[in-house]
């Protein structure tokens, strides 16, 4: 057992690490967030409308990873262990990683946000000038306050190597003026989720659109504000060790949190866009299904009620003369707003042997 020099009895539990269940909670997120980004994607680019929110929401999902990756360096050299039992060297490494993911970290609120109020500026009209207004004052108040925090979290010391480096003699800023910064970064970020998660309803039912595709539309797209519960633990967790001691102990609860924010807004933040993708294979492969089950075992049905009827009748006619009906089916196309329509004839006979002979033929009529 290695001491820091800081005396006093050793802390309860001994020595554990807690950084092997942190990597395996950030590491199943950045797979689940990687895949609804592909997905995000391939349903822009299936219908033509990638646009630049897409592109900021694809750069938060790069931070994140990014962020993972330092979370993981930071657990090689027991960053997630208590501080009691890391020698000066590896506590001074894993407080410089955790520098450095602070400073990262905190741009994918930036453009996480951004990108989920591009995606809203998509969808409102000329008409709502005031709601375009506020979204935009959002995203670069959002932007700003962000960036400063990050400009902020790597001048506050000079040289900056004593914002990780008791060792080393510097001259910061101070302590309470950076906290208080840092709460507000945090109440404004909560804030604009739950500005984001209203803004849709200013609009969405003035829209000529059904209520229940208007109620639909105005829950997913007020998704984002899931972020908010995130953002209140994270900022809960960072007041609980403000002065801590056992500083690398308590940064696993302020980092899960605060890179499970980001989590959040990727996915849900991205769950509106991939509604075309539920569309084209979702609603409408169920719908045809249904649609082929029904009229299958209405046509079934009815040809053997006639196969039955000329049996009993005993007519010559009806064992040798050919019968004919037609029916209609809707084909999709591949374009999702072209539906073919084609007539379906059947043909059949009835042998001397009680067997039916089926010939189908399908004529394209009309395209709408």
């Amino acid at each position: 057992m290695v001491e820091t020099g800081q005396g006093g009895p050793p802390p309860r539990g001994g020595d554990r690490d807690r950084g092997a269940l942190l990597l395996g909670v950030l590491w199943a997120q950045a797979g689940i967030a990687t895949v609804i980004i592909f997905l995000r994607l391939y349903a822009r680019f299936m219908i033509h409308t990638t646009g630049w929110d897409d592109w900021l929401m694809f750069l938060t999902l790069a931070i994140f990873i990014g962020s993972i990756i330092i979370v993981t360096l930071q657990d090689s050299v027991g960053g997630y262990r208590h501080l009691y039992y890391l020698d000066k060297d590896a506590a001074v490494r894993a407080l410089e990683l955790n520098f450095i993911l602070r400073g990262v970290h905190i741009i994918g609120y930036a453009t996480g946000k951004a990108s989920i109020g591009a995606f809203i500026l998509r969808l409102i009209g000329r008409q709502n000038m005031w709601q375009k207004w506020v979204v935009w004052v959002l995203i670069i108040f959002t932007t700003l306050v962000n960036v400063l925090n990050c400009i902020f979290n790597f001048v506050q010391c000079s040289p900056v190597q004593g914002n990780w480096d008791p060792r080393v003699s510097a001259k910061c800023w101070e302590k309470r003026a950076q906290l208080k910064f840092a709460y507000f970064m945090c109440s404004e970020n909560i804030a604009a989720d739950a500005v984001l998660a209203i803004i849709p309803a200013t609009f969405l039912f003035n829209m000529n659109l059904s209520l229940k595709k208007r109620i639909n539309m105005t829950i997913l797209l007020g998704l984002g504000s899931m972020a908010t519960i995130c953002g209140i633990i994270k900022t809960i967790e960072l007041n609980s060790i403000r002065d801590d001691p056992d500083f690398t102990w308590g940064l696993y609860a302020v980092t899960v949190w605060a890179l499970s924010e980001i989590f959040v807004i990727i996915t849900c933040g991205s769950v509106p866009a991939l509604k075309p993708l539920w569309d084209r294979y979702i609603v409408r492969r169920f719908s045809e299904n249904n649609s082929e089950c029904h009229g299958n075992w209405f046509e079934n049905y009815r040809m053997r009620h006639v196969y039955h009827a000329r049996l009993q009748s005993g007519s010559a006619q009806a064992r040798h003369t050919p019968k004919s009906e037609s029916t209609s089916r809707s084909l999709w196309s591949s374009d999702p707003g072209v539906q073919t329509t084609t007539s379906t004839t059947k043909h059949f006979n009835i042998n001397t042997a009680g067997e039916r002979d089926i010939e189908t033929i399908q004529e394209p009529q009309s395209a709408v």
